[in-house]
């Protein structure tokens, strides 16, 4: 990641060149800008605030939003001129995107790393000007609270904190999800893709609609509106209304991008599962649960080290957040093999050994989305 936003970086300090020698040497230019800055008045505040507004306001500031804008442009509109050139380029942008999906998912570690935290709100006090940084009123509070609280996610003190946090990130969970979905589109070869993820209205018809996070376009001159998530049906059926063009949810599958109830980090993808998805040859080495074996011919599992290997089950003991699991729960859920491989679970009464009964089904989680078999 640090490689791509230091090119962004080079790109608006090139920019910043070129405006600032037409601000010296052409009075012209320094007229129009004065200009543009009467007119518009309070107005050019306002909408320089979409490129950085410090906090998140429903229906106002949203830095959250902002940055996870920038984080999918580098993918949506720029590294895909790249894959679109050959099927060679594109299993590099495939490798591309899920490394930077990695990346963002363990950026989400704020959420439950006090000393991670810390660090980044003393970084962004040292780069940001506070008065920008914390220009939504409380936040300056909130941020001297929470670099000495313990607080973690789920936990009832967090909930003070949770929308602060949340505007210090650029949808953490949110454009891991978006750029999968956009990866598997490509991938299934459904139709021409359009992303649609950094517009957030379209105007025309004295109406504005909200459109789907992409588009479908069909060989057979159909046109379909894909929406990641099912939480925006309202939204859906008010674009369909407007262009009667359909729209359909599709989601993450194979219960990916899981927090792991033991550390409170999200589960990533392995290397070897990234490598396969490329080249194409992962669909041939799933089991019959379509699942992908952690086992002895993967070069990076040993059987108890591998950062990735996945536990779907039970566990008794302490969580991230405090609770304290009883190992019999009803519900089974994602953790790290490493996080709960010597421990135990409830069974029968007794108690039942995961690394003896269960170091053989552990597996790694594969890119993959559910919502499109009719398509």
């Amino acid at each position: 990641m640090k490689v791509l936003l230091d090119k962004l970086g080079l790109s608006v300090k090139h920019l910043q060149c070129l405006d600032e020698v037409f601000h010296l040497q052409s009075p012209l230019y320094n007229q129009i800008e004065q200009n543009m800055i009467r007119e518009l008045g309070s107005d050019f505040d306002e909408i320089s605030k979409e490129l950085y507004a410090g906090g998140k306001i429903r229906g106002g500031l949203n830095r959250q939003m902002i940055l996870g804008d920038i984080i999918e442009y580098i993918f949506t509109g720029r590294a895909y001129y790249y894959a679109a050139e050959s099927e060679e380029r594109f299993k590099s942008f495939a490798i591309l995107i899920l490394y930077s999906v990695n990346q963002l998912l363990l950026l989400d570690t704020v959420t439950v790393n006090p000393a991670i935290r810390r660090a980044y709100i003393e970084k962004l006090e040292q780069e940001i000007d506070p008065a920008i940084l914390y220009e939504k009123a409380g936040d300056r509070e909130l941020a001297q609270r929470l670099k000495i609280s313990p607080a973690v996610m789920w936990q009832e003190e967090w909930e003070s904190f949770d929308t602060f946090v949340d505007s210090l990130l650029p949808k953490t969970l949110g454009c891991p999800k978006e750029l999968v979905v956009f990866l598997e589109l490509i991938r299934l070869k459904k139709g021409l893709i359009i992303p649609l993820l950094l517009i957030q209205r379209l105007f025309g018809s004295g109406v504005k609609v909200a459109p789907p996070d992409f588009l479908l376009l069909k060989r057979n001159k159909e046109i379909f509106g894909v929406e990641v998530g099912y939480a925006k049906e309202g939204q859906s059926r008010e674009f369909s209304a407007q262009t009667s063009i359909p729209t359909f949810a599709v989601d993450l599958a194979n219960h990916m991008h899981n927090r792991c109830p033991k550390c409170g980090e999200n589960i990533l993808y392995c290397d070897s599962v990234i490598k396969k998805y490329a080249d194409g040859t992962l669909w041939g080495e799933l089991d019959n649960d379509g699942r992908y074996k952690c086992g002895s011919d993967c070069p990076n599992f040993n059987g108890t080290v591998c950062t990735f290997a996945n536990y779907y089950g039970k566990y008794k003991g302490q969580c991230f957040y405090g609770q304290q699991k009883t190992g019999d729960d009803k519900k089974d859920m994602h953790y790290h093999a490493t996080c709960v491989m010597n421990g135990v679970y409830t069974y029968r009464n007794g108690e039942r050994s995961i690394q003896e009964y269960h170091r053989d089904k552990f597996f790694c989680q594969i890119p993959g989305i559910e919502g499109t078999v009719n398509i």
